[in-house]
């Protein structure tokens, strides 16, 4: 059985993780590509959403489908976001879309830490992650991250 070519990645973590970093560097490595990322997309499309579980989905939902406009075109989407569940995670593997799970350390990110604290409808506080058999990549914000991203590229 042939390894499916891949036809995007979707990046989901929390804000401060490194999806924004690993989507600029895949996009320097691959021609075709085009960068869809959550915040550039709720403030020019999803303007009407807000943060709660309800709007999520629907933001993720419409960040699919721009995927899907973008293989269409015959581009490589590079997708993040904060939050992801099943139906769409599911969607998006059949696709031919990677999902990957961005983990760090946030307990060094201080700035961030304190975002979280006084914020409502945060993914990982008040928002669970559903169970999803994710491939997962740590960043411990050194030069082997670029390492595990180049191995994502090529295969695993």
């Amino acid at each position: 059985m042939s390894k499916k070519r891949k036809k995007g990645i979707w990046f989901i973590g929390l804000a401060g993780v490194g999806k924004t970093f690993a989507s600029n560097f895949i996009k320097k490595k691959i021609k075709n590509s085009i960068i869809i990322d959550g915040d550039i997309v709720r403030k020019l499309v999803s303007f009407d959403l807000g943060y709660n579980l309800k709007d999520r989905k629907i933001q993720i939902e419409r960040m699919l489908g721009i995927g899907k406009i973008c293989i269409k075109s015959e581009k490589f989407p590079i997708i993040s976001t904060v939050y992801m569940n099943n139906k769409i995670f599911n969607k998006a593997k059949r696709l031919g879309i990677d999902v990957i799970q961005i983990e760090r350390n946030m307990q060094k990110l201080k700035s961030i830490r304190n975002l979280y604290k006084s914020k409502k409808n945060v993914v990982s506080k008040d928002i669970k992650y559903p169970n999803m058999k994710l491939k997962k990549l740590f960043n411990f914000g050194d030069s082997d991250f670029l390492k595990k991203i180049k191995f994502i590229l090529h295969g695993n």
